[in-house]
């Protein structure tokens, strides 16, 4: 893969067989321009190239150009798991595995872990990344990378008694903004994620939360039993006073006023019907995972239901812990193979523009005047026909590869 780092005395004409706006119809014969550091205008190329007598031109010939992509969910300090867990159909045997290889690792071992999966994302063609850490190990390799995003610092505390220290903001220098997420409804006391919003919600910045992701999370919440309990009492991370809300897990969020327009709720796959007039009245974000899901046996997320809604959904690859790499084609391939009667470009906003604007950024995710021109240049190794959804279908199923990207 090539790649150029657009900067302010750039003019370039980019042309190819499709260019694909994502918040308008995909373009035959299109091409992007870009001056001054920012896209200009994106059309035909035979109405751009008349106009345009001082770019560079560079045709990429049968490829498609899209917006860089969003992976809304990742956990890159355990890259170094991929092929160390086997898919067994049980969440929480999984989840006991990776306690134990977490506890086995060392920092270095973590970190070196991460760089690779930084390297995987960038040749992925990932822009925007919500990075979840425990230990705060990805911090400054995230921040040495020219992605945008958001880096969660991960609180897990049952017995509450956690104090949230401000964590210092990276954003102006180095494009990444950072806050704190809660694990989970059952790892994390009521009050201690009521504070964690409450941070959050002081400094305009995402709340991010795993939800629904398993149906021992459902019985926990319900009951007060279960999977969960004991390994709460195994981990010493009991809370006696702890009183089943007997609720679902999105009903339990809102029940305590942590469900909002800021609100990042990652896998959803256990929904109940009184669940969606819930997430219609509070509209958080979703992010859904669908091949992680797959792997811990959870099911998938009900992504009809969640579109009905009128949720905006992003995609996110989880850890190489409970998948094989963090391709989020993969994950568009595996949810459209399940959904075929959603369009593809649905699927293409998911990882695209919806990432974006989910994570705050305004100006990525699209082609068009004004937005940064984080470009990707696609081959894709099928016949690229002249109907738009037929090229749509393509880029989502077909081998595919990044030929070159630009990032500004």
């Amino acid at each position: 893969m090539k790649e150029l780092q657009v900067l302010s005395y750039h003019h370039l004409l980019l042309r190819a067989k499709w260019v694909v706006p994502v918040d308008s119809p995909s373009i035959l014969d299109g091409a992007v321009e870009i001056k001054e550091g920012k896209i200009v205008r994106v059309g035909k190329f035979s109405d751009l190239f008349k106009e345009t007598s001082q770019a560079k031109l560079i045709d990429f010939g049968e490829t498609i150009i899209l917006p860089c992509l969003a992976n809304l969910h990742t956990h890159l300090e355990l890259t170094s798991f991929r092929f160390r867990i086997r898919p067994s159909g049980s969440f929480f045997g999984w989840v006991k595995q990776v306690i134990k290889l977490k506890e086995e690792t060392s920092p270095v071992e973590l970190k070196e872990g991460a760089k690779l999966g930084l390297s995987e994302l960038w040749r992925e063609g990932v822009g925007i990344i919500g990075e979840v850490t425990n230990s705060g190990l990805t911090l400054d390799l995230v921040c040495q990378t020219p992605l945008y995003g958001y880096i969660f610092r991960e609180i897990i505390g049952f017995k509450g008694g956690v104090k949230l220290q401000p964590l210092e903001d990276y954003f102006s220098k180095n494009r990444i903004k950072t806050t704190y997420s809660a694990h989970a409804p059952y790892t994390v006391s009521p009050l201690l994620l009521q504070a964690i919003k409450a941070y959050t919600k002081k400094r305009n910045q995402i709340f991010a939360i795993h939800c629904g992701e398993s149906k021992e999370e459902v019985e926990f919440l319900k009951t007060g039993e279960g999977a969960i309990k004991n390994l709460l009492k195994e981990r010493g991370q009991w809370n006696e006073s702890f009183c089943s809300p007997g609720l679902s897990p999105v009903k339990y969020l809102a029940s305590l006023n942590l469900l909002d327009e800021k609100t990042l709720l990652v896998h959803l796959v256990q929904l109940e019907k009184e669940d969606l007039e819930v997430l219609k009245r509070h509209k958080p974000k979703v992010c859904v995972c669908p091949r992680s899901n797959l792997f811990t046996g959870v099911g998938l997320p009900n992504l009809p239901l969640l579109l009905e809604a009128g949720l905006e959904i992003g995609i996110g690859t989880d850890s190489l812990a409970s998948n094989t790499s963090l391709s989020v084609w993969e994950e568009l391939k595996t949810l459209y193979s399940a959904f075929p009667d959603i369009p593809p470009e649905i699927f293409i906003r998911m990882a695209t523009l919806n990432g974006a604007k989910i994570l705050g950024y305004e100006n990525l995710g699209a082609i068009c005047p004004g937005y940064l021109p984080n470009l990707l240049v696609i081959e894709v190794f099928d016949y690229l026909t002249d109907n738009p959804q037929e090229m749509l279908s393509s880029l989502l199923n077909a081998k595919k590869e990044v030929l070159y990207r630009f990032y500004g």
